[in-house]
């Protein structure tokens, strides 16, 4: 089998990028960071524009050119469409091209599939995310991979930093109205924003693009000193994610099911952390909670190893 060669893997976000290249055994040759590549953030040429630049960068530091390589997986945040996906693959395999080359084989997936891949060394699992969004994708052992939630702020993003930031409010306005106590909340909302009176949170909100998920520091500080009105936020908040994490479930068959837990609301220690693993492990006694076992990074050089393999027939 030949073994000559190198693959790339790049973890796009919307304020930094990581990329990194790998011969085909998987060892790290080099690695390099750039800024943001999420195009909906940057928009889809200057996200391409970076792309091709860390790629052919990495190559620099690999002694390779782009034509060389077996593989180039691109992890994006934003890059959950289809037609998006195929945009950017056809735009940094025509910014790659070299004359007398063959293009390098392109995929573009989300930044959320190439976590999937990293946590559980491309094995089957489940990865819950809970950031300023939320989603839940899985992994079975027969190798299909789905996507729950997801679907933004509008639609979704149950148990996210959005939705723990829009009940702080909605605890507010209901205090405003007499109908409950949260006179902390309150406090800290006029004390730290200004929002200090019903005419203010509503011109905040509707006219001055108020950061509702910026609130949810707050909630999680509060709950910490065992404050009942944000406990019982973060209660709501992992029992829809746990509704997600049954559903993703009933996809990986009867045996235990490995799960991770990712994004900056769960990734570390957090009163939000101890309340959400409360609740999987009570509903769900078969799933084992761990570490990610590879960064996202790695994850995406995994899948381009993936994909050389196949390319090759290995």
């Amino acid at each position: 089998m030949d073994t000559s060669g190198f693959v790339i893997g790049v973890d796009g976000g919307g304020s930094k990028t990581l990329g990194e290249v790998a011969d085909l055994h998987g060892t790290t040759v080099a690695t390099a960071a750039v800024g943001p590549t999420n195009p909906n953030v940057v928009g889809v040429e200057e996200s391409v524009r970076t792309l091709c630049d860390l790629i052919r960068h990495l190559c620099d530091l690999a002694s390779c050119r782009p034509g060389d390589l077996q593989g180039i997986a691109l992890g994006l945040a934003g890059g959950g469409g289809e037609k998006i996906q195929e945009e950017i693959r056809e735009k940094v395999t025509r910014g790659l091209h070299e004359a007398g080359k063959l293009d390098p084989p392109v995929q573009v997936v989300t930044d959320v599939r190439i976590a999937l891949e990293g946590a559980f060394g491309g094995r089957a699992g489940i990865g819950v995310v809970a950031g300023t969004g939320s989603s839940i994708m899985y992994k079975t052992e027969q190798g299909d991979v789905g996507l729950i939630g997801g679907w933004g702020r509008i639609l979704g993003d149950e148990g996210s930093g959005y939705f723990i930031g829009l009940e702080a409010l909605r605890a507010v306005m209901r205090d405003y109205d007499g109908a409950s106590n949260a006179k902390a909340l309150c406090e800290a909302l006029s004390s730290r924003f200004g929002l200090d009176s019903r005419y203010r949170i509503i011109e905040a909100v509707y006219r001055q693009q108020f950061s509702i998920p910026s609130l949810a520091p707050i909630i999680l500080e509060f709950a910490s000193k065992s404050d009942e009105v944000s406990c019982g936020i973060l209660n709501r908040a992992a029992a829809l994610l746990a509704d997600q994490v049954e559903t993703a479930l009933s996809h990986m068959g009867d045996s235990s099911v490995r799960v991770v837990l990712t994004g900056g609301l769960v990734e570390h220690d957090t009163s939000y952390k101890p309340i959400l693993v409360s609740e999987l492990v009570h509903r769900f006694p078969r799933i084992r909670i761990q570490a990610p076992q590879f960064s996202p990074v790695q994850g995406a050089v995994m899948m381009a190893l993936s994909q050389s393999r196949e390319e090759r027939g290995a």
